[in-house]
């Protein structure tokens, strides 16, 4: 790729048109309010990779300049561009979002004038998986814990707010939160600070895996979170998955997946993790499988 990253040769003058373009692109994207804590830069990136994918877009592209951008925005190009990045943005991020989302630094206050359990369980439930996993928090850890053994440190890739489950452990370790938004990071970060957990916070987008990123934090006796991240990732880019795990150097892995659709209408079968299974014997873990209602939990060892 060369000039921006775009496949093709631009002039200075389509060069500067190009970054106030991308800014205005990713500015429409983001008036979606589940995707609004998503980092600009980062949608820019999403914005460019569609772009060079799709040739009609880029033709378009090439011919506009800022006097008829207006007119670029009417193309049906441009429409399945924005539309195209939001369907991947919701896919890993919008669509674990609930309403009330924006409600999460004046509950953040609330928390550190009461750092309650209820005080947890209102900032746990602002998002779809925390949610769904509030009720079997203790059980979900225990039975973990019960495999693993305690942790020393937790790396929780694709966190979401899990980190708020915090007190749910029954234990104290150190605890690394990995995850798209800086904007979400930030908040953990200053939870952390307010339960005076030892915890860092690092931006990470799994699609695009610097192995280099899991190596260095992967250290033998950690374990390793990946709740309900997986068919997500697959759904974008195919066979991430064992990129993923083959960066991860713990011994103790512990992967979710949903049993129920996103609308919670249908179950999910067990069958349909069966590559799944094939993936990780491969990999070289044993495995040990357990459920709670809507959720179903690998603890790959090696």
């Amino acid at each position: 790729m060369e000039n921006g990253k775009l496949g093709f040769t631009l002039t200075k003058n389509q060069k500067d048109f190009l970054e106030n373009a991308i800014a205005l692109v990713v500015k429409d994207i983001l008036e979606k309010k589940e995707l609004r804590n998503l980092d600009n830069d980062f949608v820019a990136e999403k914005v460019k990779k569609y772009i060079d994918a799709h040739k009609k877009i880029k033709e378009k592209i090439k011919q506009t300049d800022k006097d008829n951008f207006k007119r670029l925005q009417r193309a049906k190009e441009y429409k399945e561009l924005v539309k195209g990045v939001r369907a991947e943005l919701r896919e890993i991020y919008g669509v674990f979002i609930l309403k009330g989302y924006k409600k999460l630094p004046k509950l953040l206050e609330e928390l550190k004038k009461d750092p309650s359990i209820a005080n947890h369980n209102k900032i746990l439930k602002l998002h779809k998986s925390s949610k769904e996993r509030l009720p079997f928090y203790p059980i979900i850890y225990k039975k973990m814990f019960e495999i693993t053994g305690k942790p020393k440190r937790i790396i929780d890739l694709a966190c979401g707010l899990n980190p708020f489950s915090y007190p749910y452990l029954e234990c104290e370790p150190e605890y690394i939160a990995y995850d798209l938004a800086q904007k979400d990071l930030d908040y953990i970060k200053e939870y952390f600070g307010i339960m005076e957990i030892k915890g860092i916070v690092k931006k990470i987008d799994l699609l695009n895996l610097d192995k280099s990123n899991l190596c260095e934090i992967g250290r033998k006796n950690d374990l390793v979170l990946l709740l309900k991240t997986v068919d997500s990732l697959e759904t974008i880019k195919r066979n991430i998955s064992q990129e993923v795990l083959e960066s991860i150097k713990a011994d103790n892995v512990v992967v979710s997946f949903s049993s129920i659709s996103i609308g919670g209408r249908k179950a999910i079968k067990k069958e349909k993790r069966a590559w799944f299974e094939k993936l990780v014997d491969r990999l070289g873990y044993k495995f040990v499988v357990f459920e709670v209602p809507g959720e179903i939990f690998y603890i790959l060892s090696k």
